[in-house]
């Protein structure tokens, strides 16, 4: 486990080859700090990826890079006791089966927008997700997180361009978390979407709570 250090400000892609992928204690910061975790490039049956008690702040990323051709029979990703101070989490693209993704006990602020490569995200936000997909037995849960947000018209997740999917016996879950607004106009989850396009699908024994 890669631990207790400042890590270099780099945009860096990991994960290849790997089956376990861990984190502890390791402080991310600047806006040139981007770090993708390729879910396609991992290998074996059970794939686990952590980041436990890790700093995020002045404009770093964590992206969580899902592909549905994935070689893993099954994934565990948890990301637990962080801090993201204007720092962005970003689960993103269609997760293979059997996913559960668990993101507990960390604390978000955030008092400006972070941009991120590629996402054209257009409000402050702490976790942006875009094309999540997830389905057959799979499941990603937000827990006893702590949400503040200083800054008016922001929100704590955001669904960007692409709908949330949830199918084949799947969860996704926002419980027990705390939510703090300073500015106006702020919400809980933001669903981008128009006339022609959907924001949320969920299907087939699947559900959102």
């Amino acid at each position: 486990c890669i631990s207790d250090m400042v890590y270099p400000e780099v945009v860096q892609a990991v994960g290849g080859g790997l089956s376990w992928l861990c984190y502890r204690n390791v402080t991310f910061s600047g806006g040139g700090m981007s770090l993708t975790v390729l879910i396609g490039a991992m290998t074996g049956d059970v794939a686990n990826v952590t980041f436990d008690g890790c700093t995020w702040r002045d404009g770093a990323v964590l992206l969580l890079l899902g592909n549905a051709y994935a070689a893993v029979r099954s994934l565990n990703i948890v990301v637990t006791g962080n801090a993201f101070h204007d720092a962005l989490l970003s689960p993103e693209g269609v997760f293979p089966q059997r996913t559960n993704v668990t993101i507990s006990g960390n604390r978000f602020t955030v008092t400006r927008l972070i941009p991120r490569s590629g996402l054209g995200l257009d409000i402050p936000s702490c976790v942006a997700m875009n094309g999540l997909a997830i389905s057959n037995d799979s499941a990603v849960v937000f827990s006893g997180n702590v949400f503040q947000s200083v800054t008016a018209s922001s929100s704590a997740i955001h669904v960007v361009r692409s709908a949330l999917r949830v199918s084949w016996r799947s969860l996704f879950a926002v419980v027990g978390n705390t939510f703090h607004t300073d500015g106006g106009g702020a919400t809980l989850m933001h669903l981008d979407g128009s006339s022609q396009s959907l924001s949320l699908s969920v299907r087939n024994d699947s559900a959102v709570v």
